[in-house]
C-alpha cells in the first residue's frame, strides 16, 4: 500500500509539472498572438490613417489616450472583482473577442473611407486590448513560483517578440504590394491578415488554459464600499505608489515613442515600407535577447536594480536617437535600444508582482496596466500637439518630440529609487 502512494504521488506531482509546463506555454503563446494585433494596428494602421488619408498626428494620439481614459474608469472595479469573484481565463476570453470584433470594424469603416467610425472602433477594440492584460498579467502569479517570475515572465515577451518577427514576415508581401487582397493601399493590406493571425494564435490560451478553481468571496458586484478599501489598502503601501508614478512617466514615454515610431521613419527618414520592416526586425531580435537576459537579471539582482539601469540607459540614448542626422547611425542606436525595450517590461511585471500580496495581485496587476495606459494619455497629447502644432520647423518637430519624451523618463528615475523591492504584510 505505502509503495501505491509512493507512486501515486511521483505520478501526481509530474501531472502538476506537466500542467505548469503547459500552462506556461499557453502564456507565452498568447503574448506571441498579441504582437500580430500590435503590428497591425500600430506599425500598418497608423501609417494608413496619418500618412495614407492624412489623419493628424494629434488624432491619432488622441486616439491612444482616450482608450486609456476608458480603462481608467473601468479598469479598478474589474480588478478588485477579480480578486474577489471573477476568473482571468473568462474576461480573457471575452476581451480577445472583443479584440477581433472592433479592430475589424475599424479597417471595415476605413475600407469606406469612414474616418470618424474607424477612429471610434479603434479606440474601443484599443481598450479591450489593453484590458485583455489585465487578465492576462496576473496569471504569471498562478504559473510560476516567485523565485522563478523572471524567467518566465521574460519567456512570455521573447514569445511577444519573436510574434512580431513572424508578423513582420507575414505583411511584408503585402506592405510591398507583392500581394493584394482588397485593391486597397498597401498598409490596409497588411490588417486582415495580421488580425487573423492574431485570433489564431490566441485559440489555444482561451480554449485550454487551465486556471485553478479558488475560493472566493460571495459578494455582490454593485458593492463599491469594498472596492474603494480594496484600493485604499493597496495605496497605503508607499511602495505601490512610488512604483506606479515612476512607471507612468517611463512607460508612457517608451511607449509613445514607440507607437508613433513607424510615422517618424516616414516624415523624419522617408523610409520606405521594406526598410522599416527589417530595421523592426533587426528591433524585435536585439528586443529577444533584452527579455531573456533581463529575466534572469531580475531573478539575480532583483527587479529594481535592473529597472534603474534599464531607465538610465533610456535617458542616455534617447537624446542620441532625436540629435542623430545620419540615417545609418540612427538605426544602429535604435537597434540597441531594442535591447532596453525587451528588458523594461519584463523586469517591470515581477518588480509589480513582489510589491503585493498575491491576494491582491489582480487588482494590483489592473492597476498596472492602468499606469501603463495612463501614461498613454499624457504623453501621447504632449507628443501630439508638438507633432502637429509645429509644422513649421518640418521634420524637426518630430525630434523635439523625442526630446520632450526624455523629460518625461528623467522625471522617473527619482520615484523608482526610493521603491524597496519586498512585500512587507
Amino acid at each position: 500500500m505505502q509503495k501505491l502512494m509512493v507512486v501515486l504521488y511521483h505520478k501526481f506531482k509530474a501531472f502538476n509539472i506537466y500542467c505548469m509546463r503547459y500552462n506556461i506555454f499557453l502564456w507565452a503563446l498568447y503574448d506571441f498572438a498579441n504582437s500580430f494585433a500590435y503590428i497591425a494596428f500600430f506599425l500598418y494602421f497608423s501609417q494608413w490613417i496619418v500618412i495614407d488619408r492624412s489623419v493628424s498626428d494629434v488624432w491619432f494620439n488622441l486616439c491612444l489616450a482616450g482608450a486609456s481614459l476608458i480603462l481608467l474608469l473601468t479598469a479598478p472595479f474589474i480588478g478588485a472583482m477579480l480578486d474577489l469573484k471573477w476568473r482571468n481565463i473568462t474576461g480573457l476570453r471575452f476581451s480577445t473577442l472583443a479584440v477581433f470584433i472592433f479592430y475589424s470594424l475599424a479597417i471595415l469603416f476605413m475600407f469606406a473611407n469612414e474616418k470618424t467610425l474607424s477612429l471610434m472602433s479603434f479606440i474601443i477594440g484599443q481598450y479591450f486590448f489593453v484590458l485583455s492584460f489585465i487578465f492576462y498579467t496576473p496569471l504569471l502569479s498562478i504559473i510560476a513560483p516567485k523565485e522563478k517570475r523572471g524567467k518566465v515572465s521574460g519567456y512570455g515577451m521573447a514569445g511577444n517578440f519573436l510574434g512580431n518577427i513572424s508578423a513582420l514576415f507575414l505583411a511584408l508581401p503585402f506592405a510591398t504590394g507583392k500581394i493584394s487582397l482588397f485593391n486597397m493601399e498597401p498598409h490596409a493590406e497588411t490588417l486582415f491578415p495580421l488580425l487573423v493571425a492574431f485570433f489564431v494564435f490566441a485559440l489555444p490560451m482561451i480554449l485550454f488554459f487551465r486556471e485553478p478553481n479558488r475560493q472566493v468571496k460571495k459578494i455582490p458586484v454593485q458593492n463599491l464600499d469594498l472596492l474603494f478599501k480594496q484600493m485604499k489598502f493597496l495605496f497605503s503601501n508607499k511602495n505601490v505608489l512610488l512604483f506606479f508614478l515612476s512607471f507612468i512617466l517611463l512607460n508612457g514615454a517608451i511607449l509613445t515613442f514607440s507607437n508613433n515610431f513607424p510615422i517618424v521613419l516616414s516624415n523624419l527618414w522617408q523610409a520606405p515600407d521594406t526598410v522599416k520592416t527589417f530595421i523592426l526586425l533587426a528591433i524585435v531580435i536585439v528586443s529577444v535577447l533584452g527579455s531573456i537576459v533581463s529575466g534572469y537579471l531580475v531573478d539575480f539582482w532583483g527587479g529594481k536594480k535592473v529597472l534603474i539601469h534599464i531607465t538610465i540607459g533610456w535617458i542616455i540614448i534617447m537624446p542620441i536617437l532625436a540629435l542623430m542626422f545620419s540615417f545609418s547611425y540612427f538605426v544602429a542606436t535604435i537597434i540597441i535600444a531594442g535591447f532596453l525595450l525587451g528588458a523594461n517590461m519584463t523586469s517591470s511585471r515581477v518588480l509589480m508582482s513582489n510589491l503585493v500580496d498575491f491576494r491582491q495581485h489582480n487588482l494590483a496587476f489592473a492597476f498596472f496596466t492602468i499606469a501603463e495606459r495612463t501614461s498613454v494619455i499624457v504623453a501621447p497629447i504632449l507628443w501630439g500637439l508638438i507633432a502637429t502644432d509645429l509644422t513649421v520647423l518640418g521634420p524637426w518637430r518630430y525630434r523635439l518630440a523625442i526630446l520632450s519624451m526624455v523629460l518625461l523618463i528623467a522625471l522617473s528615475l527619482p520615484f523608482l529609487l526610493k521603491v524597496k523591492d519586498a512585500y512587507k504584510s
